[in-house]
């Protein structure tokens, strides 16, 4: 099993650092409930992917039952071409980096996360986790690697579980910092936090494309064994 779900691990980190999800939990932290906000904002995204990788690893894993070579071949077919996407919106975000001393814009829901309503802040969670255009390609890349390993149930399970405990530290972990700390000791350092991801947000996206884009290229290769 942690062969496998450490094969996985790069994907996980990547919707982790993701940083207009890291942004959105910081002004969900930031607002006037932000334990209340954070754990609705969280219970979306820790159920979105839940539901996303756990369908998609059922699927290759029904599918894999007898087809184990085609499925492995199909599944490295996913890596390349995941791997070749990220490569392309990597040279994609870099060209439109914003010029030097121009803040770069900010994103849509960043003005309106902190207003969202209970229901509104889960579904907030679960489009920060899929409804991205990095998000969705690692969720199916990882949940075909991992229904395509031939593990036994639990350890498909416990595999799919770390993935996504990992793939949520950055939104898990600020949380508990604010239940442990205080959302007034703690508004300080969220709203540092808030400025530096906004400023770097198109260096940060470019930078994880590019890691992504080689690791599952070189993971993909395994095609031509």
């Amino acid at each position: 099993m942690w062969p496998v779900a450490g094969a996985v691990l790069p994907q996980a980190m990547a919707i982790a650092l993701s940083p207009v999800p890291m942004v959105c939990i910081v002004l969900v932290l930031l607002s006037a409930r932000p334990v209340r906000a954070g754990l609705y904002f969280t219970a979306g995204w820790i159920g979105a992917l839940t539901a996303a990788v756990g369908l998609v690893a059922w699927l290759t894993d029904t599918v894999a039952e007898g087809h184990e070579e085609s499925t492995r071949d199909g599944v490295d077919v996913l890596q390349l071409a995941v791997g070749v996407l990220f490569a392309v919106l990597a040279v994609r975000y870099w060209r439109k980096r914003p010029d030097p001393g121009t803040p770069p814009p900010r994103p849509a829901i960043v003005d309106r996360i902190a207003l969202l309503s209970a229901g509104g802040l889960l579904l907030a969670g679960a489009a920060a986790a899929l409804a991205n255009l990095k998000n969705l390609p690692l969720v199916l890349s990882a949940g075909t690697y991992l229904g395509g390993a031939a593990l036994p149930t639990s350890q498909l399970i416990a595999a799919t579980a770390v993935f996504i405990a990992t793939a949520s530290l950055t939104v898990v972990g600020p949380l508990l910092a604010v239940v442990l700390t205080g959302p007034t000791r703690s508004a300080r350092t969220l709203r540092a936090l808030e400025t530096w991801l906004l400023t770097n947000l198109n260096t940060i996206t470019v930078i994880l494309l590019l890691v992504l884009a080689t690791v599952l290229i070189g993971q993909g290769l395994d095609l031509f064994r």
